[in-house]
């Protein structure tokens, strides 16, 4: 759900498998419009640094239960885990490191949502390891 008084760009989250050096490069550049006084108004970034790393985080339970929860709007573990047919249990551990990644986060009634209006995932067909096509 949207968060108020965000704009698109920060409504929005993109991920990536990237090397950390075009990580480092994109975070200097957009703390140099900071220190400018310029608001960068560019989306969050979410990187990996291998394909396995994210789809160990992503997996497509998470990614079900982040279209779910993003669809039906902020509501309790129990609640979302009853919607998606799964043990609460199954769901909570999701949550847990879905919320380390601020894929999703609780509100001020402790109810879980997606604060994203948009993810994006970049999936580049070269290996960032080895330079070599996948």
């Amino acid at each position: 759900m949207p968060m108020s008084g965000k704009s698109r760009a920060e409504s929005e989250l993109q991920i990536a498998v990237e090397q950390p050096e075009i990580a480092w490069h994109r975070i200097r550049e957009a703390a140099r419009k900071i220190d400018a006084g310029i608001d960068p108004d560019e989306p969050s970034h979410l990187g990996f640094a291998t394909m396995d790393q994210l789809l160990g985080v992503l997996t497509p339970n998470r990614w079900k239960l982040i279209q779910t929860l993003h669809k039906a709007g902020p509501m309790s573990i129990r609640a979302l885990a009853k919607l998606l047919e799964r043990d609460y249990r199954g769901v909570h551990a999701d949550i847990v490191k879905l919320m380390e990644y601020d894929l999703v986060t609780r509100n001020a009634a402790k109810r879980v949502f997606v604060p994203w209006d948009k993810i994006t995932a970049e999936i580049s067909a070269v290996s960032s390891e080895t330079g070599e096509a996948a």
